[in-house]
């Protein structure tokens, strides 16, 4: 599992003994495309690393309405908060993209947090990413395009995995983003029109990256500059 580490942009600028500390209690998972992890209010029993998967934090309405208001990759965790004794989800959370995820067992860490000072650290200041990112997610639904929003949408994508070709339908892209399918059918049909993109059902591909980023709106870079400042942060505990 110490290899499996070194894929994870958090647990491998881990110390030696902590990473040698954690090992016997990390195990690899593989998540797939919109399996549900937690309800709002269910038990928080593990927490996920992502490799290769992205997690998406939603707010859901009764009706069944959805928002993303933030998106884990593999610079994070979810849920961080169990680090300050939350025990219950505070948010509906879905796996956006299937792949590899790490998880530990929540009660079995947090009695392991005094032997694990630097690991405890950074996964708070992944918190404060968490907060930073969702205040950019309601900032951009108000303030920006639909247009806008799924290019934003699919360039993070594409910076969290590397990735260009993403297994999402019409209808999942709209939940996302909280717009009509309609909408996004007619956006999606825009994006193929200039090269952007090419699609069918089940699949999105991003095939000119220079053009999604001119259509997208700041909060790509605002968020991206999030991620790179969470980065070096955590880097600087280990210095």
């Amino acid at each position: 599992m110490m290899s499996e580490f070194d894929r994870h942009q958090l647990l491998t600028m881990l110390p030696v003994a902590e990473k040698q500390a954690l090992s016997p209690h990390v195990k690899l998972i593989m998540l797939s495309t919109k399996e549900e992890l937690n309800p709002v209010d269910s038990p928080l029993r593990y927490l996920y690393f992502p490799l290769g998967a992205a997690i998406s934090v939603m707010e859901m309405e009764r009706s069944g309405r959805v928002l993303e208001v933030a998106v884990v990759g593999k610079e994070g965790c979810f849920c961080p908060d169990v680090l300050n004794g939350v025990t219950a989800s505070p948010t509906h959370t879905i796996v956006q993209i299937g792949g590899a995820s790490l998880f530990v067992d929540t009660a079995t860490l947090v009695g392991m947090l005094p032997a694990l000072p630097v690991f405890a650290r950074m996964v708070r200041r992944f918190s404060a990413l968490m907060f930073r990112h969702a205040v950019i997610s309601v900032g951009c639904s108000q303030w920006h395009s639909v247009e806008q929003r799924l290019a934003r949408w699919l360039l993070a994508h594409h910076h969290r995995t590397g990735d260009i070709i993403f297994p999402f339908t019409h209808g999942f892209l709209a939940d996302q983003l909280g717009s009509q399918r309609v909408t996004v059918t007619e956006t999606l049909s825009a994006f193929q029109r200039n090269d952007m993109v090419r699609y069918s059902y089940g699949k999105v591909e991003l095939i000119n990256i220079e053009k999604v980023k001119d259509m997208s709106c700041e909060c790509f870079s605002l968020a991206t500059q999030a991620i790179e400042d969470y980065l070096r942060d955590i880097q600087s505990y280990t210095m």
